[in-house]
């Protein structure tokens, strides 16, 4: 059955259409069209004043709605966390697994693949850990901390077409390794790390294609040493995730980062369990208490534990330092699809999966459309 979503402003991820209707059939987007073109057999669906945008796509979710992945690693809570991201915005996104016992890993992965024959949100999984850096752990529990070994190795093969991303420090995981990982159809992105800049660049040659959180687990720059910060900015080819809700990059740094690298630095949540939450409570990460405080995810000793953020408020937080907004959405969307090669995805244009988040002009989410199906929100099994 067609569908005509008309009357709306169709923000494509290349350019921004006034007085035209976007045409789905099934799953899939199928044409533009002026509005009063469309087919007459089409169900027509009016957005007046409102934004149709690409749904939105996180490569970094720990949790949401007071959940976290890593504590309950199983079916129940992936769809939960995903059901809670989809009411604001995020049609697709990858789990994120951090650090943690040996055992934990495995039942994600397992968590996942279930949870993906139950929904489309769930791309895959984002391996974060335990391949860090001690120095640059941030909240990683010093703990579980390892190399990898070649045993590890055997664990990391995609299924079907499930997205794998593997954060790695540079100094701990060897190009050798990441060459392999890279041959098992993993994508491998720097993270955690105080690698020198020639170590980074041994990584990237090796087939890392991107950097976790840019600035935030690395060394920064200086005049005379770049840091992995510098190579990132530096480097032509790979992507950067940015988390902007405020706290853990400045404005400067932000406007810096996508000045140096156009089209390549892409939004993550780094969501925990206060994110898409009505009502946000404190939550137990390893042995320690997190508390949100002035929108901060934070322990103790006051350091940042993940993000109470949702992609809708990193766009809005975007435009509030002065990104463009249509740029801002396509960091959202179009890039982070990229990053993940995910070549049906980020852009409204004939020939996508019909992902769809409807906006007003405040940058707000309405509702959203996930492979053609209006989004029920109080359905977890869309």
């Amino acid at each position: 059955m067609l569908t005509a979503l008309c009357q709306a402003t169709i923000l494509t991820g290349e350019a921004a259409i006034e007085g035209h209707a976007l045409v789905l059939d099934g799953d899939t987007i199928v044409d533009i069209v002026r509005d009063g073109k469309q087919p007459p057999e089409a169900r027509q669906i009016a957005y007046p004043d409102r934004l149709l945008v690409p749904g939105f796509i996180d490569a970094q979710v720990n949790g949401g709605d007071n959940l976290l992945f890593n504590q309950q690693p199983d079916v129940a809570t992936a769809l939960a966390i995903a059901q809670a991201h989809r009411r604001h915005g995020t049609t697709r996104l990858l789990l994120t697994c951090i650090t943690d016992h040996v055992e934990i890993l495995p039942q994600a992965l397992s968590a996942m693949r279930q949870a993906r024959v139950q929904t489309q949100s769930i791309l895959g999984l984002h391996i974060e850990g335990p391949y860090l850096a001690q120095p640059k752990r941030g909240i990683h529990d010093a703990r579980y901390l390892r190399p990898m070994i070649p045993n590890d190795l055997q664990m990391y093969h995609r299924q079907g077409d499930e997205t794998l991303l593997i954060t790695v420090a540079a100094e701990t995981v060897s190009p050798e390794q990441i060459k392999q990982l890279c041959q098992q159809e993993l994508i491998v992105s720097i993270g955690h790390t105080a690698a020198t800049a020639e170590q980074t660049r041994a990584a990237l040659q090796a087939g890392a294609t991107g950097f976790t959180h840019l600035y935030n687990g690395m060394t920064g720059l200086s005049a005379r040493d770049p840091g992995v910060a510098g190579v990132a900015l530096d480097d032509a080819n790979s992507w950067c995730g940015l988390i902007v809700d405020q706290h853990h990059v400045s404005a400067e740094m932000v406007r810096l980062a996508v000045r140096a690298k156009p089209g390549k630095i892409f939004l993550v949540s780094d969501a925990m369990p206060p994110a898409a939450s009505d009502m946000p409570q404190p939550y137990q990460l390893y042995d320690k208490l997190i508390r949100l405080e002035s929108g901060r995810c934070v322990d103790d000793e006051g350091r940042l534990a993940g993000a109470a953020l949702t992609m809708a408020e990193a766009v809005r937080n975007c435009v509030t330092i002065g990104i463009d907004a249509e740029e801002a959405l396509r960091m959202a969307a179009t890039y982070p699809a990229a990053f993940l090669g995910q070549t049906r995805l980020g852009k409204l244009l004939p020939g996508f999966l019909a992902d769809i988040t409807v906006l007003d002009h405040q940058l707000r989410v309405e509702t959203s459309w996930l492979g053609g199906m209006l989004i029920d929100f109080t359905n977890s099994s869309v």
